[in-house]
């Protein structure tokens, strides 16, 4: 079976990492691994789409701890409005199988200009 991707274009890629980029240099995204709240973050930051499950697995990977797909879920919940200068992204798309697969990410918050 093939796995249900959602692309990501160059400009919009570099929109999003250059919104992480000015809240890391602003220290707001300060890495606590002992904080699950902090390991979803980091897992969730940035402009590619991800599953829970992705999510589940690259938590694991970078920082050996598993943390469960429902902990996640409540984590970003969290940043369904602006939380550490983030807000959650989500988008639902129809797989093959007729399942509906969602899919995250966590954006910086758009500086409003004066």
């Amino acid at each position: 079976m093939k796995k249900l991707t959602i692309p990501v274009d160059v400009f919009e890629s570099d929109r999003i990492n250059s919104g992480i980029r000015r809240l890391v240099r602003a220290g707001v995204l300060k890495d606590r691994p002992e904080s699950q709240v902090c390991r979803v973050r980091n897992a969730a930051a940035g402009a590619t789409w991800r599953t829970l499950r992705d999510l589940e697995l690259l938590v694991v990977q970078i920082y050996g701890v598993f943390d469960t797909q429902p902990a996640i879920s409540a984590r970003l919940r969290e940043f369904s409005k602006p939380f550490h200068g983030l807000v959650k992204e989500r988008r639902v798309e129809k797989s093959e199988s007729g399942k509906y697969v969602y899919f995250y990410r966590l954006v910086a918050v758009e500086e409003q200009v004066a």
